[in-house]
């Protein structure tokens, strides 16, 4: 089995620009209110279990997988940055983005929120192929 959550931070936590600006601050399924919100975060997040998808002999091969990335920050040109990186990285795997998501200014916080929600077959984590 695949920990595709850990599979996709292991791979922002080698994107330069993405680590420039977000280290220590990509958390999964929500942001610790006693952790540093003045500085850009990302949130990773399944939006269902994977579920199986493609068979070989009976046997389940590839997991499809449904995830969405919020980025906040003060500034929203560093958000749509942060989820330019995001979307190249998730392309890479074979996830690509789905229709839908938020592109929000929150008064409350003064955050810029860009949230976005991807799905795909990333093949190449699994043995199989």
């Amino acid at each position: 089995m695949i920990d595709i959550l850990n599979e996709i931070h292991d791979r922002f936590i080698q994107n330069e620009i993405i680590i420039q600006h977000c280290k220590g601050r990509i958390k999964f399924y929500k942001y610790p209110e006693t952790a540093d919100d003045t500085k850009p975060f990302i949130i990773i997040s399944l939006l269902e279990p994977p579920r199986e998808a493609t068979y070989a002999s009976d046997e389940s091969k590839v997991e499809h997988v449904s995830i969405q990335v919020d980025a906040e920050a003060m500034d929203r040109m560093l958000v749509k940055e942060i989820q330019g990186q995001v979307k190249q990285i998730l392309k890479e795997m074979n996830v690509m983005q789905e229709p839908g998501g938020l592109d929000e200014y929150f008064e409350e916080t003064k955050r810029f929120v860009d949230s976005r929600r991807y799905s795909g077959f990333p093949y190449f984590l699994y043995d199989a192929f």
